[in-house]
């Protein structure tokens, strides 16, 4: 914003307060000639407490649209972390997360191989853990045949059923060892 634009928004702001000043006192006049006109002291007093409730009335309206509009887009005070809720419904038995075939298969299962894997074939156990940098091109294309291998075995992991042993299922699968050990 130019120092115009502010400029002229600060005279229109002062433009419409002394306005609202202006409108407020011709009501008050108004309602001052009303008031002389009435003869009866009872509805007088009526007269100017109705006159008192409708201005506060106007103010109160007039302070909420004002506030609205100044606070409408600033982000509140961040306030404290409510009460924790209930515990929700079990779910259905025989089922495995969103798994709706109920097959769970073997829970962490790459985990699983990577420590099969450390203890058969020692020379991945020395590769992995080398740092990216300190390794060689053969050290780092052995390690993508072994994780190529490592996700081939980890999809099936997860088509087993629930009810399969998995000390069986991996030593099925490490039986011949030196197949999959590259060195």
């Amino acid at each position: 914003m130019s120092s115009n634009d502010t400029e002229i928004k600060a005279v229109l702001g002062n433009t419409l307060s002394n306005t609202r000043l202006l409108i407020m006192f011709m009501i008050f006049g108004l309602a001052m000639l009303v008031a002389v006109s009435i003869q009866d002291t009872n509805m007088r007093v009526c007269f100017w407490l109705s006159l008192v409730l409708l201005i506060v009335g106007i103010l109160n309206l007039n302070l909420a649209i004002t506030f609205y509009i100044k606070l409408r887009n600033e982000r509140g005070i961040q306030g404290k972390r409510g009460e924790r809720g209930d515990k929700g419904p079990k779910g259905f038995p025989g089922r495995c997360e969103l798994n709706l075939k109920a097959k769970c298969g073997v829970r962490n299962c790459m985990a699983k191989i990577q420590e099969k894997l450390t203890e058969k074939c020692p020379h991945y156990k020395e590769v992995i853990s080398k740092r990216e940098v300190d390794r060689s091109t053969e050290e780092n294309k052995m390690l993508n045949k072994y994780t190529e291998w490592i996700n081939i075995i980890n999809e099936q992991c997860g088509g087993l059923q629930s009810t399969v042993d998995e000390d069986k299922y991996f030593s099925k699968i490490f039986e011949d060892s030196e197949k999959y050990c590259f060195v």
